[in-house]
């Protein structure tokens, strides 16, 4: 058996997103393919993950202790080939797994119904791309930036999107974008609002998308109609645009970072949910 211990401060890295995540992340590189992966949620004091590689059993344990640094355990254990020793390392090991699991933290429970729906979303999104859980929503980097990604926002539109692509109109897209330029009258739109091109082979139902800034922050929303006249559900992710970064090219590179990923959060909740 094996062992090795990583330390580190709270905040000693400034950065998008906490040293813990990026190290669940990473720890998570050796899962099975078929396995399924999770996002580190900045509300967790400990976590623990258990699972087995080439006949290797691995365990890790991450968590805060009293003095508010992290510190990340792993333990690997290659099962001796004689019988009797195995058996007498396996009481060790599972004593060990045992005691392991009394950190492990409860994944906070959504509140909102459309929150519990989006996260299984965030996670096929994100792949293997280290991400981080908050109460706000998910915290990622892609193309150099740090992005948000709030949680569905609350409270119904307030002007009906229909579900179906065909039934949605230019006048009612025209009439959308009003009602956001009067909600957001400093705002400069860089995507008025549109319906979203979906791939014709994924069965899905009418997509809106709009983007713009408002000071030095860039904003790009997603709307997503439900069936049968249910609620629509609404998505928001912004990100900063330092000073001096508001020229066209960055503000394209952004805006396409935004709507990439809001893109992709369409697509797979059409595949999980329609």
């Amino acid at each position: 058996m094996r062992t090795q211990t990583w330390r580190w401060s709270e905040g000693a890295e400034s950065s998008c997103i906490s040293a813990q995540a990026r190290w669940w992340n990473q720890a998570q590189a050796a899962l099975p393919s078929n396995a399924p992966r999770s996002i580190w949620d900045r509300r967790w004091n400990a976590q623990t993950l258990h699972f087995e590689t080439g006949g290797e059993r691995r365990l890790l344990l991450l968590g805060r202790s009293r003095d508010g640094q992290w510190q990340a355990t792993e333990w690997r254990w290659n099962p001796h080939p004689r019988a009797a020793t195995r058996r007498w390392q396996q009481g060790r090991w599972d004593a060990l797994v045992k005691s392991a699991a009394q950190h492990q933290a409860q994944t906070p429970v959504a509140k909102q119904p459309g929150t519990a729906r989006m996260q299984p979303v965030f996670r096929r999104v994100l792949g293997a791309r280290p991400g981080e859980l908050g109460p706000a929503g998910l915290r990622l980097e892609t193309a150099g930036r740090c992005l948000q990604v709030g949680n569905p926002l609350p409270g119904q539109s307030r002007l009906p999107l229909s579900y179906s692509p065909n039934d949605s109109r230019l006048e009612q897209r025209a009439a959308m974008h009003l009602q956001l330029s009067r909600q957001h009258p400093d705002a400069k739109w860089l995507t008025p609002f549109k319906m979203l091109d979906m791939p014709a082979d994924v069965p899905s139902g009418a997509k809106f998308l709009a983007t713009w800034t408002n000071g030095a922050t860039l904003n790009s929303q997603l709307w997503i109609p439900g069936k049968n006249d249910t609620a629509t559900v609404r998505l928001r992710a912004s990100t900063q645009l330092p000073r001096g970064q508001e020229d066209a090219a960055v503000l394209w590179q952004a805006r396409q970072a935004l709507e990439r990923e809001l893109a992709a959060i369409a697509l797979h909740w059409a595949a999980s949910y329609e």
